[in-house]
């Protein structure tokens, strides 16, 4: 026999089968930018911790956000896990300027597949700067979409990559890597 179907059934089945697929395409999603998101938030701050709560946190309120595009997904969630991490560390420095405390975070360090110099080279380099040359080189951003996520004019971005690169340069210079193109 064949269940008639009432108005509010049909529209409970619908809603269902439409959560359904959007719980599909967020996994999809996930899997997809997870991984990166997350190499991105460990360079960031260095912490391996820090990074797993921050990536937990931008999922979380992208979830809670309207269907958007792909493209702007992943812009919206750049932005918001930069901001997140942005305020952990407003957030350490006030506690820290309050309990007035002199002695140096110790970190844990994940290891990305870069040497300890690599990783120490980096770590030399500011926030900002470890950020854009992050999402140009290894997320291969555009200096817009990077402007997006850092909430900086795209002509800025221009100068802070290249004085990035600049920086890095100079580091590994002095710690003793040589171009192959010199």
């Amino acid at each position: 026999m064949f269940a008639i179907l009432t108005a509010p059934t049909f529209a409970m089945t619908t809603a269902v089968r439409n959560e359904q697929a959007s719980q599909a395409e967020f996994e999809a999603f996930y899997v997809r930018t997870a991984r990166v998101l997350h190499g991105y938030l460990c360079r960031l701050s260095g912490d391996h911790a820090t990074a797993e709560e921050v990536l937990q946190e931008a999922y979380i309120r992208m979830i809670k956000v309207t269907a958007m595009e792909e493209a702007h997904r992943k812009a919206y969630l750049y932005t918001t896990a930069t901001n997140i991490l942005r305020d952990r560390w407003r957030k350490q420095k006030r506690e820290r300027e309050w309990s007035e405390l002199s002695q140096p975070e110790t970190s844990v360090r994940q290891n990305l597949g870069l040497s300890l110099d690599m990783a120490a080279v980096l770590d030399r380099l500011s926030a900002q700067e470890r950020a854009v040359l992050w999402l140009a080189h290894v997320e291969e951003m555009s200096h817009k979409e990077i402007g997006a996520i850092l909430n900086v004019k795209e002509q800025s971005v221009r100068v802070i990559v290249f004085r990035a690169r600049e920086n890095a340069k100079k580091l590994l210079e002095r710690a003793g890597f040589r171009g192959s193109h010199e």
